[in-house]
């Protein structure tokens, strides 16, 4: 199936709001109930270079096909270009954040058989919409299950970057910028459960490896279990990304049906002293047989 473009009046961005939309093949023919996936663009916008969902549909319609990804619903709301990066903005002008997280999730509730509940409710991203993607996942935990972020458009720091405008304060970067949440609010976070995938290319020509390897190791430092992958040798929106994009939607068909694994209960912090203990009594074992 191909993307249809819908409108709907807004409160609370520019209106009438904008939104494409692709259907599984068995939408019309079926009564069942869907997950939604939030597909948000880039900062180019969702029409650069092509329609953003569109270019999407052929991949999403080949995984259902062949059934390594579970059919869903696939929305991608029109959120304007850099630097919006999917604000709500303190002069009350845009709340994209309200907007995706609330607003327009309501209405495609209500327009379409999708999930009413947060179990089958997902939101990914690209670049500035890999930014959305974690920014509001990660503030909407009650609202999505889990997290896909492709090369997102995270800062290397936890300072806020320069050249921002007066509003952007230190305050609101914390409050919107992924590595920052995850420092200040991190067992809201592990307790939620919400599964997390990002990744990024080394050679990323705008540098946003250096957000995403801050985020990694701010999530590691807090125990908040998520896979990571810092791709060897891909750029930014290269060719490279035709099998990442694939990667990442294998992640996302793991967080819908969990893989049967014969695995250990997960060590706790409390744990990892005695992990170390434990370690250190098998090496010095194995030395002592060798010596």
């Amino acid at each position: 199936m191909d993307a249809k473009r819908e409108l709907f009046e807004s409160s609370i961005v520019p209106s009438p709001a904008q939104y494409d939309v692709l259907l599984p093949p068995g939408y019309d023919t079926s009564d069942k109930t869907y997950p939604l996936l939030y597909w948000l663009h880039g900062g180019g916008g969702p029409e650069m270079p092509a329609n953003f969902l569109g270019l999407q549909a052929p991949r999403l319609n080949a995984l259902w096909l062949d059934e390594s990804l579970s059919e869903m619903v696939v929305v991608t709301p029109h959120c304007g270009v850099f630097p919006n990066n999917y604000l709500d903005f303190p002069d009350g002008s845009r709340h994209w954040e309200r907007h995706i997280a609330s607003e327009l999730l309501e209405h495609l509730r209500t327009k379409y058989r999708i999930a009413q509940n947060r179990a089958g409710t997902f939101i990914s991203g690209v670049s500035m919409g890999g930014l959305g993607a974690l920014t509001i996942g990660l503030k909407h935990l009650g609202t999505f299950a889990a997290i896909v972020a492709y090369e997102p458009q995270i800062s290397g720091t936890f300072d806020k970057p320069d050249g921002y405008p007066e509003f952007y304060t230190q305050d609101f970067h914390d409050q919107n910028q992924p590595a920052n949440i995850v420092r200040d609010k991190p067992d809201a976070i592990r307790e939620s459960g919400v599964q997390i995938y990002f990744e990024c290319g080394c050679r990323d020509e705008l540098g946003f490896f250096m957000g995403t390897n801050l985020l990694h190791n701010t999530l590691l430092a807090n125990n908040i279990h998520h896979e990571y992958k810092y791709v060897y040798g891909a750029g930014h929106v290269d060719e490279s990304f035709e099998w990442r994009v694939t990667d990442g939607l294998a992640f996302l068909e793991r967080a819908i049906h969990p893989p049967v694994m014969n695995t250990p209960p997960a060590r706790t912090l409390s744990g990892a002293d005695q992990m170390a203990t434990d370690m250190t009594a098998f090496l010095k074992s194995r030395w002592d047989e060798i010596l």
